[in-house]
């Protein structure tokens, strides 16, 4: 009995390391492909990084392009000595340069939060002009420009020089229209001056006779004949064809003719 117990003692044993053979056999394909998913996983996991840094750089580098981009454009559109403006299809502001403060007084957040605010301080005699123009830039490609004058906010009276054009994508889409105004006043006002001063020379000339043309005198005695064929005195002639008039005196050649005795006693 103790050798039947012995043999199957040995069997189970068998049995047992067999299980325990084929377990550890199990175990060590799974740790290989273990193993080989960790490596694979590591392999994608580098490549993931270098793209991932890839990336990063890339995109560090248009954010730098970018910066560079809105620099130039912060340079070139916020330090314009003009007023420089954007306004979307709709209408709303895109853009008001930092100069809309020191020509009108108001700052560029002044018209974002009004829309309106430029229809407001134009000048009451100039609102149908402004409007008009508005009217007609909504359908308009191409550039228009008109002059107008605004009430500042503290009410002083400017002339703007306006001039806009629609701006569009790169490919073809409608932004808006771009804008700038320029004070012309100090131009303005030198032109009002200037055509003050021509109005005074026309009105000045319109007063003034003058004599020109070639003048038929008689040889002998000096009268002029005018254009009905007339002989006209010298004196009468020029006083009806001229601003000038006659004070009368006598020439010392024609004194002594006149008053011999005179010269005779001296």
């Amino acid at each position: 009995m103790a050798k039947k117990r012995t043999l199957e003692e040995l069997e189970r044993r068998v049995k047992q390391l067999e299980k325990e053979v084929l377990e550890r056999k199990h175990a060590d394909e799974e740790l290989r492909e273990s193993n080989r998913r960790l490596q694979l996983a590591y392999d994608q996991s580098i490549v993931y990084a270098r793209h991932l840094n890839e990336e990063i750089s890339e995109r560090k580098r248009i954010e730098m392009a970018l910066q560079k981009s809105e620099e130039r454009f912060r340079t070139v559109a916020d330090f314009s000595h003009d007023w420089e403006y954007w306004i979307s299809p709709d209408g709303d502001s895109v853009y008001v340069s930092p100069s809309s403060q020191r020509i009108t007084g108001y700052s560029p957040d002044a018209f974002h939060r009004d829309p309106k605010l430029l229809k407001a301080i134009c000048h009451p005699d100039d609102h149908e002009l402004l409007a008009s123009h508005m009217r007609q830039e909504m359908d308009s490609s191409e550039a228009l420009s008109i002059d107008f004058r605004i009430t500042t906010r503290s009410g002083e009276e400017r002339w703007i020089g306006h001039v806009c054009q629609p701006v569009y994508t790169s490919d073809g889409a409608l932004l808006g229209r771009r804008a700038t105004n320029r004070d012309i006043t100090k131009r303005k006002r030198a032109e009002q001056e200037r055509e003050k001063v021509v109005e005074k020379l026309q009105a000045a000339l319109a007063e003034v006779k003058t004599l020109s043309g070639l003048l038929p005198i008689c040889a002998s005695c000096k009268k002029i004949r005018d254009d009905q064929g007339y002989w006209t005195q010298l004196e009468a002639y020029i006083r009806d064809h001229s601003e000038a008039e006659f004070s009368h005196s006598i020439c010392p050649e024609c004194a002594r003719k006149v008053y011999p005795e005179l010269y005779k006693r001296n």
